[in-house]
């Protein structure tokens, strides 16, 4: 019995440095999106606007800050907030990424709150990555494209959960930003979408 008491002890004590180890990894990940989309499937080279608009309801209720981007769990399952690399909302760093993608297709972003002859306006209503052994990434994302006085023109929306093989920080956020690239990318090769920003010129 008294072998098995000091098996037991010695095991503990064998496990806390890996504990405290995966909680010191666990606390201020940071998340880098504003290069997340490389490339789009579609051209353009007209004027257009481009809004991210964070509906998520623990932001609207203030319960997390707008750069809260997920959680990173330590060796208890314990949870620590991901934030953005930039400081920046969420928001902001999702229309830097769009923005920056768009342009290399050949649109002119126009100034935020800008008139343009289309605006493209996604809607965040959920993104919270959630990592320890395994990343998930839950969404809920909804694309409009509206003309110059404001009329829809075409939607497209998105919802569920990815689940990717989980890392330590540089790898969970590589894989996050993928995943924002892919679920962007599917929503704007929406047939309706697609073609309401191709005849924006």
């Amino acid at each position: 019995m008294h072998r098995i008491d000091r098996l037991v002890r010695q095991l503990k004590l064998c496990s806390l440095p890996v504990l405290l180890v995966l909680a010191g990894c666990a606390v201020g990940n940071r998340y880098d999106y504003r290069g997340a989309i490389v490339g789009l499937p579609v051209t353009g080279s007209g004027n257009l606007a481009v809004d991210v608009i964070d509906e998520r309801p623990y932001i609207a209720s203030h319960e997390k800050k707008p750069d809260f981007i997920g959680l990173q769990r330590g060796g208890f399952g314990n949870p620590f907030n991901v934030t953005t690399t930039s400081g920046h909302p969420l928001a902001q760093d999702m229309r830097d990424a769009i923005t920056s993608a768009l342009q290399k297709q050949g649109y002119f972003i126009v100034a935020a709150g800008g008139a343009a002859p289309r605006k493209l306006e996604l809607r965040v209503l959920e993104w919270k990555s959630d990592s320890m052994m395994r990343l998930s990434v839950a969404y809920d994302l909804v694309l409009s494209v509206f003309d110059g006085s404001g009329a829809l023109l075409a939607k497209s929306a998105t919802k569920g959960s990815d689940v990717q093989g989980g890392g330590f920080e540089s790898q969970n956020a590589a894989t996050a930003a993928h995943v924002f690239e892919a679920r962007f990318t599917e929503l704007i090769r929406d047939e309706a979408v697609h073609k309401a920003l191709s005849a924006a010129q």
